[in-house]
């Protein structure tokens, strides 16, 4: 078309010998109006071009002229043109997607499957690609920025080796309890044992992966699955004849589970642990029968299972400490499971700093991550994960356990079963009677984490000893600055040296500390309880209230409700 079409106001439009591009004419007339872009765009749509593309750019250069242009004068600008729709294709750079791209048309020649499709094997895009109808879709709503038309196929990693265990999990080994809560310490159960000839592993092979395709066609190959062997540590087990994907046992003991395989140990059994036997370092579980000596050491992986009594010995072991008898003298108890002493604990001397929760190297030790169960205590330092449970009395003992401690399970009379010392449980403390007719200080704390608050102590010990080392350096550091001659580089460098150390053992530590506060968890519900009595001498402390019994008391209950401590009878 490209006649002009005569609007009114001098306007008319009309396409160029080329029929692509749109012109706007102006012949000057007596009702020249104020024109705009949007006006400008209302004729062109209701004129034949309406469909044609218009140029802002060009239509501003115009409307600028069309301003500033005499009223006498004539002109012709170029406003828009004709265009063809189009498309593209934009493959990603790992060749596992392809996206179309449609610009509509503007008077011109419309987009089709056809094209579409030759652009994508212009693009030698072969796999993955989306049906027709939904390319027509797209193409039927004129316009597409990052339409997915083609995908690729992902491959499946295949599967490693997988290793199956065919030994029972050792049960955690508790005394039995009746349904009056009365422990039995005595009856614990056997130690789990693995007999010749058990099928202990059994190895399954690896499962191989599934191959996957770009949108080129091109196959990806999988990751395989690891073709993992047995461990080559085959320390009491052996292949199966019948079959080498499984491990049974040579011996009877203890099977251990390594990296991709297991081992079987026998069980140690001991008479004594004396100078005829030496210290005891065993990956396994240990059994004596009768009594470990003075300053005899034991070490086990396992279970250390004691027949006798044990004497100012070390016993170290990662599952359960059971002795049948009593323990005396500076002893250090440590295990990851629970610690059961049918007997007593009978420390060597009197703790130090007996009301504080403060680490002492001297005195007999019983750590456990998980719980403490014993007859007595007397000068003890205790610390449980779980809870402590004591049959008779706790007598001068620092005592911590991560959730309750209770004491006097079988006290009978007016024996109290907390004296002296201090006990600090997360929830819950509870005894027949507390405290001493003697008034000998007893402290009693619930409601936070023993443990933690330990640490934050052991933390603030660190950086009052941290600073006062620094002050000494920058002591020494003033003195070599007044007097250069009487030092030289090598030591200046030292001293700096251990001075940058300690503020950055600083920093470090008031970073810890300040985790430590910010993870502190109070019990809102803990309490103290005791049975029958509570004597003067008593400091019961729960979430850092502070409460002292300044006379003689019945059976207490103790909770702190708002930010009082609140005594009851039950």
């Amino acid at each position: 078309m490209s006649d002009n079409v005569k609007i009114e106001n001098g306007l008319s439009f009309k396409i160029g010998s080329n029929n692509e591009t749109l012109f706007v004419t102006y012949s000057p007339c007596k009702d020249k109006i104020e024109l705009t872009v949007d006006i400008l765009k209302e004729r062109v749509g209701a004129s034949p071009f309406a469909a044609l593309f218009l140029d802002i750019h060009l239509v501003l250069e115009f409307l600028r002229h069309y301003k500033s242009a005499p009223d006498e004068e004539s002109f012709e600008f170029e406003i828009g043109e004709r265009r063809d729709g189009s498309c593209g294709i934009v493959l990603s750079m790992d060749k596992m997607n392809a996206h179309l791209s449609l610009k509509p048309c503007f008077g011109g020649k419309e987009i089709t499957l056809e094209e579409v499709k030759n652009t994508l094997t212009e693009k030698k895009v072969v796999f993955g690609i989306v049906s027709d109808d939904a390319i027509e879709q797209t193409i039927a709503k004129g316009f597409a920025l990052d339409f997915l038309i083609a995908e690729g196929l992902q491959p499946i990693a295949g599967i490693d080796t997988q290793f199956i265990s065919f030994v029972a999990e050792v049960n955690e080994r508790k005394p039995l309890v009746d349904e009056e809560g009365n422990v039995d310490y005595r009856e614990l159960g056997d130690i789990p044992v693995i007999h010749k000839d058990d099928l202990v592993l059994e190895r399954v092979p690896p499962v191989p992966g599934i191959k996957g395709f770009n949108i080129f066609g091109e196959i990806i190959k999988p990751t395989e699955g690891a073709n993992t062997p047995f461990s080559r540590d085959q320390k009491g087990v052996h292949l199966n004849p019948e079959n080498s994907d499984q491990l049974l046992a040579d011996i009877t003991g203890q099977a251990v589970s390594v990296p991709n395989g297991m081992i079987v140990l026998p069980v140690l059994t001991l008479k004594e642990v004396n100078f005829e036997s030496g210290n005891i370092r065993f990956d396994g579980s240990v059994i004596v029968k009768g009594d470990v000596i003075d300053g005899m050491k034991i070490f086990a992986l396992e279970d250390i299972t004691i027949g006798g009594n044990v004497t100012d010995a070390t016993l170290d072991c990662m599952g359960t400490l059971t002795i049948t008898g009593g323990v005396t003298g500076n002893c250090r108890l440590i295990a990851k499971g629970n610690i059961i002493i049918g007997g007593g604990a009978q420390g060597g001397h009197d703790i130090a700093d007996a009301h504080e929760i403060v680490d002492d190297t001297n005195a007999a030790t019983i750590v456990s991550h998980g719980s403490v169960m014993l007859g007595f205590a007397e000068n003890f330092y205790i610390e449980a994960g779980v809870d402590i449970v004591i049959e008779k009395y706790a007598m001068n003992n620092k005592m911590m356990a991560g959730n309750i401690i209770v004491t006097g399970v079988k006290n009978s009379g007016k024996k109290p079963s907390i004296m002296g010392g201090v006990t600090w449980a997360m929830k819950m403390v509870k005894g027949t009677i507390i405290g001493a007719i003697s008034g000998i200080k007893t402290c009693v704390h619930v409601g936070s984490n023993p443990h933690i608050q330990k640490r934050e102590m052991a933390i603030k010990s660190t950086l009052v000893k941290n600073v006062k080392e620094q002050g000494d350096i920058n002591k020494i550091l003033t003195f070599f600055d007044s007097h250069p001659e009487k030092t030289n580089n090598e030591m200046f460098e030292k001293l700096h040296h251990s001075l940058s150390k300690l503020i950055i053992d600083e920093e470090l530590n008031n970073a810890v500390l300040q985790e430590l506060r910010a993870n502190m968890v109070v019990m809102d519900d803990a309490k103290i309880v005791a049975e029958r009595a509570v004597y003067v001498g008593t400091e019961i402390r729960i979430n850092g209230k502070l409460w002292k019994a300044q006379e003689n008391r019945s059976k207490s209950v103790f909770k702190k409700i708002d930010s009082d401590i609140i005594i009851t009878s039950r």
